[in-house]
């Protein structure tokens, strides 16, 4: 059987503008499938899933994958944004639609 740590980490998408309920997907080249991890700027996991949901605000999130070995082996990768909301408002009987994006 072929195994292999994980030697790098791919966060997608990479890069923004980003919104409030994007999905964030971690992928590493390991096998077997390397465990998942997602970490804020603080050390603290705020998900053990590949896949992670934004909510809005500035964040700061890495993912880490780590192979299932004896000897466990790591990599991972960092990605930080801004998730907006948009904002939808009437006048007059007409929509009108406010979008706010910070990068």
């Amino acid at each position: 059987m072929y195994v292999d740590c994980p030697s790098s980490v791919t966060v997608s998408p990479s890069s923004g503008p980003y919104k409030a309920g994007d999905v964030l997907t971690c992928m590493s080249d390991g096998y077997p499938e390397p465990s998942y991890m997602w970490t804020d700027s603080d050390g603290v996991v705020v998900s053990t899933a590949r896949r992670i949901t934004l909510s809005e605000g500035p964040f700061n999130l890495t993912c880490t994958a780590t192979g299932n070995f004896t000897t466990p082996c790591s990599a991972s990768s960092t990605i930080n944004g801004y998730a907006s909301v948009s904002r939808v408002g009437m006048l007059f009987g007409r929509v009108l639609v406010f979008c706010h994006t910070q990068d």
